[in-house]
């Protein structure tokens, strides 16, 4: 999942993730990784937009976003 969060970082893309919310939930949404520290993820969600820090141990899977085939 690394590979997926620099390749945001890197190209400034959005990719989908789904992760676990504060409450327990499950989300899936499409987000640019705006920043790495450690297990910090700095995201900005793009539907409906808001910017989250999330802990890498929350993100259950990540995949490019629709139409991105990851050529950069």
């Amino acid at each position: 999942m690394k590979r997926f969060f620099r390749y945001s970082l890197e190209h400034n893309r959005a990719i989908r993730m789904m992760f676990v919310t504060e409450d327990g939930g499950i989300r899936q949404v499409n987000a640019v990784v705006e920043g790495m520290d450690g297990d910090r993820l700095s995201v900005y969600i793009l539907r409906p937009p808001q910017r989250l820090v999330l802990s890498c141990a929350d993100v259950l899977s990540c995949d490019y976003a629709k139409n991105d085939e990851g050529l950069g």
